[in-house]
């Protein structure tokens, strides 16, 4: 550019660093048989999956499935732990924000990964845990290549895709194979781990919102509750067990020194039952 007229003398490293992107961006959306050169030197990007691999090659353990379904769509999937996340091409054109081509692919795989971890999740909890679409979704990593016809998009950026589906022109179909690389990657195992933690934290508020609650206990024979038990206080209680009768009337009159507010009393009047 001439720098002049944008009142610069050089180039600064973010522009140069948004250039060289792009024209990485080109090298793996165009056809494979177009070749990219950057600064006079060739680009050693082939095709879509050598652009996946400037993402993926670098972290080690995570998956990388690819499919090539058709000459107007190539899909890679991955895996995250930080949330949905997408890299897509529409006709060349880096859609950062996605749209309905990539609901059109995530979909399908998140359709396919629920019923297994459905099916898992029975096989671990009683009960199974109740997993959602965007539970799924959230530890997806998709990356989309496709020709659109007459593409719209939601402004002049073209961040994001708005054509409907049945106006795409064609339709990515995963293949079985695919979906069932996908499913056995590790993603199972990951969403229910992330599930049953949830379920846990879910758990432990609930009843923290109960105890704060819980009323004082009436109907037990022979319990004597201290009198802030089941209140406000109730975390500053003890309750003093006995082996019967005799020892609880000895405890009962020992509060006359101490005071019933913090401490109770209950005859165990035998053994405890280990459950």
């Amino acid at each position: 550019p001439d720098l002049a007229k944008f009142g610069m003398r050089t180039l600064d490293d973010d522009i140069v660093s948004l250039m060289t992107k792009r024209v990485y961006d080109v090298a793996g959306s165009t056809s494979d048989y177009c070749m990219v050169y950057l600064n006079g030197e060739k680009l050693d990007i082939k095709n879509f999956r050598d652009y996946t691999d400037l993402y993926l090659l670098t972290r080690a353990g995570v998956p990388q499935i690819f499919e090539k379904c058709s000459d107007r769509w190539e899909v890679c999937l991955s895996l995250t732990e930080g949330g949905f996340q997408q890299v897509s091409f529409v006709n060349s054109i880096n859609t950062i924000r996605g749209g309905t081509h990539v609901t059109h692919v995530s979909d399908q795989i998140v359709e396919a990964i629920l019923e297994k971890v459905k099916a898992q999740s029975k096989e671990k909890v009683k009960g199974g845990v109740d997993i959602r679409p965007h539970h799924v979704r959230n530890h997806l990593w998709v990356f989309i290549k496709c020709l659109i016809e007459n593409p719209a998009f939601d402004s002049q950026t073209k961040e994001t895709l708005t054509t409907k589906q049945s106006k795409f022109g064609s339709r990515c179909e995963l293949s079985e194979a695919f979906l069932e690389q996908v499913s056995n990657c590790g993603v199972v195992d990951l969403i229910l781990m992330a599930a049953l933690a949830k379920s846990k934290v879910d758990l432990g508020k609930r009843l923290k919102a109960n105890t704060s609650r819980v009323a004082r206990l009436t109907g037990v024979p022979k319990l004597e509750d201290a009198n802030d038990a089941g209140g406000k206080n109730s975390a500053e209680c003890t309750l003093i067990l006995t082996e019967g009768d005799s020892a609880k009337a000895l405890a009962v009159a020992g509060l006359s020194v101490v005071g019933r507010d913090k401490y109770g009393v209950f005859p165990l009047r035998g053994k405890l039952l280990n459950v």
